[in-house]
């Protein structure tokens, strides 16, 4: 129990803190910083990039390393759908066509109901972000437990994902004319609680089989898949075209050489 609590756990509470920090970071920098169209395109695809790296390098190796490519095909599959009707049921809900377009449809809304896109579109950005990132720190947390190779890796990338994505949600966020102070606080909500997925990741390996840890590592990825697909990339390809395909590049060859040096 001594080992458990001072040693792996303490180290789960502490990487997944550095991991969540991104959140407090990138939604200060995103109000403080000013961003033209080109810039946000290039973080979003930044970020899809660095992401698709996590997926193809840490995630879904350690999945099949942990249990088998079955047991990975599962969990991907899970999480893939349960994210994309999660994400359906927000725009249904908000009436949107895609939340990836609701900048280019904020203008007409804010004319309609000032009040209801001054919420929608703020609760839609923190909760896809829950979806995405709590099953990323719980994978902090079972690499740990497991000792699994590339742990440095899997916190770099992880971090500079979460802070570019972070920088454009907020940045929206910011446009959009919501409170500095309410961006503040519900980012701070959103670090406080994916902070505490890694020590319960941590806890996770000593519940679950071999072959459960396999699946949740793969929800984890398809989850980080769907989000990607359905919000960073029509994010970037909506605001501006140009450059994009690079931005994606480099986010991708960044988190492969971080990967490969192990740094």
């Amino acid at each position: 129990m001594d080992n458990f609590l001072n040693e792996g756990f303490g180290q789960s509470i502490i990487l997944s803190a550095i991991v969540s920090s991104a959140f407090l970071i990138g939604s200060v920098a995103a109000m403080f910083i000013k961003f033209s169209s080109r810039v946000k395109a290039n973080i979003s695809s930044f970020a899809s990039g660095i992401f698709f790296s996590a997926i193809a390098f840490s995630l879904v190796d350690n999945a099949i390393r942990v249990g088998s490519i079955y047991d990975m095909a599962i969990g991907f599959i899970v999480g893939t759908v349960l994210f994309g009707m999660a994400n359906h049921w927000l725009k249904r809900r908000y009436g949107l066509d895609s939340i990836s377009q609701k900048n280019s449809i904020a203008t007409g809304l804010l004319k309609e109901s000032k009040n209801r896109t001054r919420e929608s579109p703020a609760e839609i950005v923190i909760i896809g972000t829950f979806l995405d990132s709590v099953p990323e720190n719980i994978y902090i947390g079972i690499i740990i437990a497991l000792n699994l190779p590339g742990l440095a890796a899997a916190v770099i990338v992880l971090f500079l994902g979460n802070l570019s994505a972070t920088l454009e949600g907020a940045k929206r966020m910011v446009d959009e004319g919501i409170a500095r102070s309410k961006i503040v606080k519900q980012w701070t909500y959103v670090f406080a609680i994916i902070a505490a997925a890694g020590p319960a990741g941590y806890y996770l390996e000593r519940i679950l089989s071999n072959d459960q840890i396999a699946i949740a590592l793969g929800f984890a990825s398809g989850a980080l898949m769907a989000f990607i697909t359905e919000e960073l990339i029509p994010q970037a390809f909506a605001r501006y075209q140009f450059h994009i395909g690079i931005a994606a590049t480099v986010g991708f060859l960044l988190g492969f050489l971080i990967f490969h040096y192990n740094i």
